[in-house]
């Protein structure tokens, strides 16, 4: 009788812990037993829909579809009365079977008229200049419409725009948006939550807005990555030295052709018994990215 290999056998013991986690709902939550959410559920499904069973899949693809606000984006769950940023999670994931989707097409619409905060006087701007060293007329996307922009959701709303094919006709939205990025990328390069300055001093970069950030300019603006920003990443994601740092780093790192085996000899090793990193469905599916090749932002050549 032949045994299972060492891969195989991680790969049987995730689908496992999934199968176990998903809810009867048919999404996933961010641990066990957890209410369906919109982020987990999506991420699941971009990671692991090759190798799910097709009942799994379809039930999680229906939840999201459910789950989608009549303005067309998605709140955190369907409890959520007000569609945020996980739209964009949402629209990365639908968009992997149609772009062209109704879904999709609503929630790319939502995503393009989400307001943001943007300041009303020369006065004002000039003192966040002086201030914040920041360029405050640029435009990435916040967290919640109508709130300042965020390092996170800008790049992760530019790969979502990518995977719906709706980049092109929006040359100038994303445009602005890649100038954001470059506007907040920190004194010795990497990428903080929001500012790269406050109080009179320069923050330090942080693992995972930088590897968001890589990976969203590696396909849309791939001249505007420096080696700097590459070795914050590689500085920071091992000094962070979590599950979900180490994946996020890593799927940035290999999309530009970086390789970083301690990482994934590190994030292999995290992986529990029940085959799921830190029991979340979450940072399972990241881990599975990274390590198994299957992250869906590439460039098209």
């Amino acid at each position: 009788m032949t045994r299972p290999s060492p891969c195989r056998l991680h790969e049987i013991h995730t689908l496992e812990f999934l199968k176990r986690a998903q809810n009867p709902d048919g999404g996933w939550g961010y641990g066990l037993q957890r209410r369906s959410m919109t982020e987990p559920t999506s991420a699941v499904l971009l990671a692991m829909a090759e190798l799910l069973e097709r009942p799994a899949v379809a039930a999680g693809r229906a939840w999201l579809q459910r789950a989608q606000h009549r303005d067309g984006g998605w709140g955190l769950d369907p409890e959520d009365p007000d569609s945020s940023w996980p739209t964009a999670w949402a629209v990365l994931t639908l968009a992997r079977w149609d772009p062209a989707a109704l879904e999709v097409v609503r929630g790319v619409r939502w995503l393009l008229q989400a307001p943001v905060l943007r300041l009303q006087t020369d006065e004002l701007m000039a003192e966040v200049y002086r201030s914040l060293r920041i360029d405050p007329s640029l435009r990435g996307w916040p967290w919640r419409p109508g709130e300042a922009s965020w390092v996170e959701p800008t790049a992760l709303t530019l790969l979502a725009l990518h995977a719906a094919s709706a980049t092109a006709e929006q040359g100038e939205r994303i445009a602005e948006a890649i100038r954001y990025l470059s506007d907040r990328r920190c004194q010795g390069g990497g990428w903080n939550f929001g500012n790269p300055f406050m109080l009179g001093a320069y923050l330090p970069p942080r693992p995972h807005p930088t590897a968001w950030a890589l990976l969203a300019l590696h396909i849309l603006a791939p001249p505007a990555i420096r080696p700097e920003d590459i070795e914050a990443l590689r500085v920071e994601m091992h000094r962070d030295g979590g599950a979900m740092a180490l994946a996020l780093g890593i799927m940035a790192l290999e999309a530009i052709g970086v390789e970083d085996r301690e990482a994934r000899e590190r994030l292999t090793a995290m992986q529990r018994p029940d085959g799921s990193w830190e029991e979340s469905p979450y940072t399972t599916a990241l881990a599975w990215m990274a390590l198994h090749g299957g992250w869906p932002w590439r460039r098209r050549d």
